[in-house]
């Protein structure tokens, strides 16, 4: 059979090398090790070299090295025929892949594509959390003399729908994770979450502050200390994600007291 195969849940452990050892690759890793619903295609089942992973409802990651020409024409013929009809069928009209920063990347996506789609190139870091940096920041700073309530809650990692997805197991529509909510009165400030992508003692974390208007006043600040210092009592630790254009999202991640640690390419691809 050639191209790219859909492995079975059962033998993904198959491609775990490739993706071993890199934070960025936490959600990947959450897939391969069934933690987060998920789908994996392969050049080759028996010796894969090249692997996407694809976490439902987020992302692509692919890793390995496209050699000839023969591996791109089917990498190619993969996003034509399973993930672009995919997207129809979600009603969706993007997706996004990450990848390391290796020449055949570019190759493929930038060049190797028709007008059916454009492909736009952009970087993000992925930050891991220094525990005495935290312990450090001034805490004072995070009250207010507002009368804000912190709720422990949990949240779906799927949201539901997805859930009428042919390719989502079961076991998996039910599957929360925990995650911080302030509010005033019933008007919610800002959210962290653990967005359910977890491997070993690592999570990632999401954090939204969906009103403009509350931004900039330290809810997320607040919101996400006090999930850290929550999972932090689990022996759990965060890691904090961002584009490079996001700006406050750097900000809040430093003052927080994470630091920067890899940096990766992602490739946006927008239905045309």
């Amino acid at each position: 059979m050639e191209g790219f195969i859909e492995l079975s849940s059962s033998d993904f452990m198959k491609i775990v090398f490739l993706f071993a050892e890199k934070k960025q690759y936490v959600p990947a890793l959450s897939v391969i090790h069934g933690t987060y619903p998920g789908r994996v295609y392969v050049n080759h089942v028996h010796a894969p070299s090249v692997a996407v992973v694809w976490a439902i409802g987020r992302w692509m990651y692919a890793e390995g090295s496209l050699s000839n020409e023969t591996e791109k024409e089917h990498f190619n013929q993969f996003i034509h025929d399973v993930v672009i009809p995919d997207c129809w069928d979600r009603d969706v009209d993007w997706f996004e892949i990450y990848t390391a920063d290796a020449a055949c990347w570019d190759d493929l996506f930038l060049s190797g594509f028709d007008n059916t789609m454009k492909v736009e190139k952009h970087y993000e870091s992925i930050y891991t959390l220094n525990v005495e940096k935290f312990r450090d920041m001034n805490t004072s700073r995070l009250s207010s003399s507002e009368d804000i309530t912190v709720d422990f809650t949990e949240f779906e990692i799927l949201p539901k729908h997805y859930h009428d997805l042919p390719y989502v197991d079961s076991s998996f529509k039910e599957i929360t994770s925990p995650g911080v909510a302030l509010r005033i009165d019933n008007q919610i400030l800002s959210i962290c979450r653990n967005n359910g992508f977890v491997y070993g003692n690592e999570y990632c974390v999401d954090v939204d502050t969906f009103d403009a208007g509350l931004r900039k006043q330290g809810y997320a600040t607040l919101a996400a200390s006090q999930l850290i210092e929550y999972m932090l009592s689990d022996n759990m630790f965060p890691l904090w994600e961002t584009t490079y254009q996001n700006i406050p999202s750097h900000k809040l991640a430093l003052k927080l007291g994470f630091e920067a640690q890899e940096s990766y390419p992602v490739y946006a691809f927008h239905l045309r």
